[in-house]
């Protein structure tokens, strides 16, 4: 019985957790594609995030598919978008921090 109640928590987190990478996966390629659409405007290395972006975001989205296509099953898909999410984070905080990726409107 016990089993059965955590084999179910087990699932259900791995499709709440899937969806979510879905929804951000497409999130981050939304915003890189809007980054890169005014790359005549802003400077080469936030072109250069935006660019990964839009890398990393439809990458995301495909490992949260395969994770909800195997229910699960697989670990292989959330170690993709996991690294996935890792790098669209990490270049979010080295752009903010180096001043790259304006955070504020015109002064």
């Amino acid at each position: 019985m016990v089993t059965a109640i955590l084999k179910f928590v087990r699932s259900a987190t791995t499709i709440v957790l899937a969806l979510l990478m879905v929804l951000f996966g497409y999130l981050i390629a939304m915003a890189g594609y809007q980054t890169l659409r005014h790359r005549i405007v802003i400077s080469a290395s936030f072109a250069a995030i935006g660019a990964l972006w839009i890398v990393v975001g439809p990458v995301m989205l495909a490992g949260a598919v395969w994770v909800l296509v195997s229910l699960g099953r697989k670990p292989i898909p959330f170690y993709v978008a996991g690294v996935a999410a890792l790098l669209c984070g990490g270049s979010l905080i080295a752009g903010v921090l180096t001043y790259v990726i304006p955070c504020s409107g015109p002064s």
